[in-house]
């Protein structure tokens, strides 16, 4: 349980339900339809992802975020690796429905087929990585437009992930369509967000990098 909540914690930060705002800078894009034809093109047509990426933690109570730095890969269907590197080293893969989690200390392997909650952050990141996840009906999906980037706002309708998400917010690059940042947004106004840097698509991501010994 204390692992599952650093994971949680991590990527997904406890929240409560809220309602869409209009981003500034962003006008509502009303064609949803084509939009997500675009981005399940590119998806279609993505099979590995590769890039550093470095993550804050917005906490009001703190006068700094929390920052993190590390490498993340991702290879179809469903092979997830996030690298951290500073601070501190930890490592959590995700493949074909098991789950590592490394630190100094020692690894842990969970099956995730097996366990309703693991299963659930699995489903979300491989939907999130391919895009599928905004033709998912657990999610109610608004987009909006600037020059540069397509932001989908993602409000989770189950009950189970309600419990760990309230909005999740996805930039896409107008430039090549992929996930350029992804943030976790708490009523507090304290918000978790990854930005992705020196992104490759469609280079060769080995399946041993997926495993954990």
């Amino acid at each position: 349980m204390k692992i599952l909540k650093f994971i949680l914690i991590i990527l997904f930060p406890l929240v409560t339900a809220q309602a869409y705002s209009q981003p500034k800078g962003y006008i509502l894009v009303k064609d949803k339809k084509a939009i997500s034809l675009k981005l399940k093109k590119v998806s279609a047509s993505t099979k590995t992802i590769d890039s550093d990426f470095i993550q804050y933690k917005h906490l009001d109570i703190l006068e700094n975020d929390i920052v993190s730095d590390g490498h993340f890969s991702f290879k179809t269907p469903n092979k997830v690796r996030w690298q951290y590197t500073k601070p501190y080293n930890y490592l959590i893969v995700m493949n074909s429905g098991q789950m590592w989690i490394k630190d100094d200390k020692k690894t842990q392997k969970f099956d995730t087929e097996s366990n309703k909650v693991f299963k659930e952050i699995n489903d979300l990141m491989v939907g999130l990585l391919q895009g599928n996840i905004l033709e998912n009906t657990d999610f109610k999906t608004e987009f909006y437009s600037s020059k540069t980037r397509i932001l989908a706002i993602l409000i989770p309708q189950k009950d189970e992930m309600k419990e760990f998400l309230s909005e999740i917010h996805l930039y896409f690059d107008k430039t090549d369509f992929t996930v350029s940042e992804l943030k976790m947004l708490e009523n507090s106004g304290d918000f978790t967000l990854i930005k992705f840097l020196k992104k490759k698509t469609n280079v060769e991501i080995l399946d041993s990098k997926f495993i954990v010994k």
